[in-house]
Parts: C-alpha cells; sequence; structure tokens
C-alpha cells in the first residue's frame, strides 16, 4: 500500500500542475447590495498570514449568491500531495446547495503515513493527525506548528475572505476573531483529507462528515487505528463515506471493516445500481469506469475532477450527482 501511495505522490503533482480555475472576479466592495452570481477566489494560504509559510498552494473558495443560502461551511481537505484546484467539482456543487465552500490547502505531504501505517503503536494515526490539525508537537511523525496547522489556517482564511468581502457574512463561521464555530460547517475530504475530517469530527461537534475513499488502517496490526474506534463528540449518524471496491491504495475488506467500527449506518449500497435516498444508507460504493484510466484511479473516482464519471456532454454523470447532492444535503 505504502509504494503504491508514493507512487501517487510522485507523478500527481506533475499531471494536474497546469490545472487552472476560471475566476469570477466579484465587483469591487463596498457594493449597495449582494449581486447575484457565482464566486470563486484562488487565494494564497501566505496571503492570509505572513506566518503560514509552508504548504502554500492556493485555497479554493466558492459561493454562489444565485440560491438560497445555508449559512453552513464546507470545508474540504485534498489527499496527499494534492490541492484544492483537483477537487473543484465536489467544492462548486456544495456551493450550488447553498453552501459556503472553502477547498483548504494544508499539510499534506506523505509523512502521515511513513510515520503510522505499519507502526507498533496504534496511537500514531491519531497523533499525526492531531498535530496537522492543532500544531500542538505530539509525535515525531509529522512536522507542524501552530501557524501551518489546519485550525489556523482555516481562521486565517475566513478573516480574510470577511476583510474582502463582508457582505458575504464569513464571519458566522467564527466565534471570535479566530476560534471556528465548528457546529456550522460540513467537513469532507479525499484519502489523507478524508482522514483528518473524520477526526476532526472527533474532536469537536460539526454538523456532518464525509468521507471519499479514505482510512487509517494499520498493516502491521491488521486493524483500524485507535481513533477510528474511539469515541466522538459528533455522532456516528452525522458520518458518510463513499469508495470504489477496487481502489488501488484501500483495502475494500479493510475498509468496510473500519465503517463497522467508526459506527457508520447503514449496509454498502451500490449507486450504479441503487437509487437516491439509497436505502438510507451513509456507506456509499461505486463499481463505474473512471474517467481517466491512469494513476490509482478507482481510488481518484469518487471526487477528483479528472476521475469523475462525465455523461457525453463533459458534464458529471446523473449517477455522481444524485451521490453528491445525498451526501452533502441529505
Amino acid at each position: 500500500m505504502l509504494n503504491k501511495t508514493l507512487f501517487f505522490l510522485c507523478t500527481a503533482t506533475a499531471l494536474f500542475a497546469c490545472k487552472k480555475t476560471d475566476t469570477v472576479v466579484p465587483p469591487a466592495d463596498p457594493i449597495p447590495y449582494p449581486v447575484a452570481a457565482l464566486y470563486q477566489y484562488n487565494i494564497l494560504p501566505a496571503a492570509t498570514s505572513s506566518t503560514i509559510t509552508a504548504f502554500n498552494n492556493e485555497h479554493y473558495v466558492c459561493l454562489d449568491t444565485r440560491v438560497i443560502l445555508k449559512n453552513k461551511l464546507l470545508v474540504f481537505f485534498p489527499g496527499t500531495s494534492a490541492t484544492p484546484s483537483f477537487y473543484t467539482g465536489i467544492i462548486q456543487k456544495a456551493a450550488a446547495l447553498g453552501y459556503h465552500a472553502i477547498g483548504l490547502m494544508y499539510t499534506n505531504n506523505s509523512d502521515l503515513y511513513v510515520a503510522s501505517a505499519s507502526s507498533p503503536d496504534n496511537n500514531q494515526f491519531g497523533l499525526c493527525r492531531s498535530e496537522i490539525f492543532n500544531g500542538i508537537d505530539v509525535t515525531a511523525g509529522v512536522t507542524v506548528n501552530t501557524d501551518n496547522c489546519i485550525k489556523n489556517r482555516l481562521a486565517k482564511l475566513l478573516q480574510y475572505l470577511q476583510l474582502q468581502n463582508p457582505w458575504q457574512n464569513w464571519q458566522q463561521f467564527l466565534n471570535g476573531t479566530a476560534d471556528i464555530n465548528w457546529s456550522k460547517c460540513l467537513l469532507g475530504g479525499h484519502s489523507q483529507g478524508g482522514g483528518h475530517a473524520a477526526y476532526i469530527g472527533k474532536q469537536v461537534i460539526v454538523d456532518r462528515v464525509i468521507v471519499f475513499s479514505s482510512i487509517d488502517w494499520n498493516g502491521l496490526l491488521n486493524k483500524s487505528a485507535n481513533w477510528v474506534t474511539a469515541a466522538g463528540l459528533t455522532p456516528a449518524s452525522k458520518y458518510y463515506n463513499f469508495i470504489h471496491p477496487a481502489d488501488e491504495i484501500f483495502n475494500w475488506n479493510n475498509a468496510r471493516q473500519q465503517f463497522t467500527d467508526a459506527g457508520i449506518p447503514g449496509q454498502p449500497v451500490n449507486i450504479d445500481s441503487v437509487a437516491a435516498p439509497y436505502n438510507s444508507s451513509h456507506n456509499l460504493y461505486t463499481r463505474a469506469a473512471p474517467a481517466l484510466a491512469i494513476i490509482v484511479p478507482n481510488h481518484n473516482i469518487t471526487c477528483l475532477d479528472l476521475y469523475t464519471p462525465k455523461n457525453g456532454s463533459g458534464q458529471l454523470s446523473s449517477t455522481f450527482t444524485a451521490a453528491w447532492e445525498y451526501l452533502l444535503d441529505k
């Protein structure tokens, strides 16, 4: 598993490096009233704070004021070595459903898996994720300080967005100036990012967690990481997951065991043959063919832009559209 992961790390950046996101430039503030439009921003983490010095690929932010806003925030975490620009489709879908939506750039190298995937200490996954989340030094497995941790990066981005576009009301997702209002957040992520979404949901109360193609499985001990089975603040009934049974990175049998260990409700349901609401299951899978057949395609199919199935017009397939809408907005 680790060799495959490292192969993905070494090749994914080269494949997607030239991918750009078209940005709608909003009217200059101040404006007399909110303009109904799709707003997209690509923002360097360093632009939000001079103390953020690493992993400086752009955050991707999307807000659609043409729809009724939910006043909830999607925070989406990319997979290992990926950037938010790889996942514009799922972030735009959230915006179309009324979410303020953010693809957050964070410290997402492979150190987490090198330290944890075959460790005799089954707490190592949780320790690494804790440090990446809050920047407090608890393990030699990763090195993330408080300036570069997920919590600070998200808080600084929200402060920046509120300053630049006060009428869009990004402040509602902060308690005061720096503390995240987690109860208004929906967390999602792919691969390593899916694990962060799930881990954070254990530490704070969030509105929902969506895990795309992700588990924390200790190959040496042949079981889920300890944090997966531990009690969490967000109920398991708020967790959803989506995976391909032929995932090249995460073994399907291990993944199914992990869903059980985490208490995610419902038997696995194939979205290709069962229509929404999928027997009310929170465990979804697909056997569809990825749109791109190179670099762990079955691992990437669930939410990576270039891999998600498309119709004849090049748009997301109706099957995946229905599944994403269910996962985001059941």
